[in-house]
């Protein structure tokens, strides 16, 4: 496993400060030479900082459906531990809990998305950055639009179209990535240049349009026909990539 892939799986517990001495001094000798995992970090930084600023009104809203009855669940799980004999009946209620944290955490996390453009374009933004580093390294082939389009049809039952290769952007790549409490396609893309363009899309998704830079990296977001664009790239000062954007949101919304 590349050390890139650990540190992702280590994020939350890294940026949670429950690692021990050793292991993040060694993440943090990796940071230094690693812009993409530098970048991970910042998202998941940001977002807990905008989840700690609106937790209140959060806990306000109704939970995602499902959670509810899962929580309802643990509750029976934790009540039928109490007839269990030993070291069961005290290791069960402490695994019952972790797993109710974890769906308290996904579910305010999901709704901070949902609400917030700074979150959704943080998460992207890693998203991004990692998904570069891990999966399209070195000089990969030019990927044909067609080809991509079924593939994303046939293994998770996308239908979107994919804007195919021009001269100065070359599509290398396309998977899935995590989006609030759901998945979403990620096309990815390179420039002539060198830079890389990641498009998300969002179906059944509306939100106003916006374009903010985060970690040092462009999102500009917009809907068209209940769906939801997001064009993620470097924060382009000198204008080399104001072509290929262009192209991107035109092509991207057909």
């Amino acid at each position: 496993m590349s050390e890139c892939r650990l540190i992702t799986e280590q994020l939350t517990s890294y940026v949670d400060e429950q690692l021990d001495a050793t292991r993040r001094v060694e993440i943090e000798r990796h940071l230094e030479g690693c812009v993409a995992c530098r970048g991970a970090v910042a998202g998941e930084r940001g977002g807990q900082t905008v989840l700690r600023q609106h937790a209140k009104r959060l806990r306000e809203e109704p939970l995602p459906p499902g959670l509810r009855s899962r929580c309802e669940s643990l509750v029976h799980e934790h009540a039928r531990a109490a007839s269990l004999p030993g070291w069961r009946r005290t290791l069960v209620p402490t695994v019952l809990s972790v797993i109710l944290l974890v769906f308290t955490a996904s579910a305010i996390f999901s709704l901070a998305t949902r609400r917030s453009d700074a979150v959704l374009a943080a998460q992207l933004t890693a998203d991004h950055s990692k998904c570069f580093k891990l999966f399209v390294a070195g000089n990969p082939p030019v990927m044909d639009a067609h080809e991509v389009e079924e593939m994303l049809a046939r293994e998770y039952g996308w239908k979107i179209h994919v804007p195919p290769s021009v001269d100065g952007l070359q599509l290398v790549g396309a998977r899935r990535c995590l989006y609030a409490d759901g998945l979403i396609p990620h096309v990815m893309y390179r420039a002539a240049n060198g830079q890389d363009l990641s498009l998300f899309v969002m179906n059944g998704v509306t939100r106003k349009p916006s374009d903010l830079v985060t970690f040092g990296h462009r999102s500009q977001i917009w809907t068209k026909n209940n769906t939801t664009f997001v064009l993620v790239g470097p924060s382009d000062e000198s204008g080399r990539l104001a072509d290929a954007t262009r192209y991107m949101m035109k092509e991207a919304d057909r």
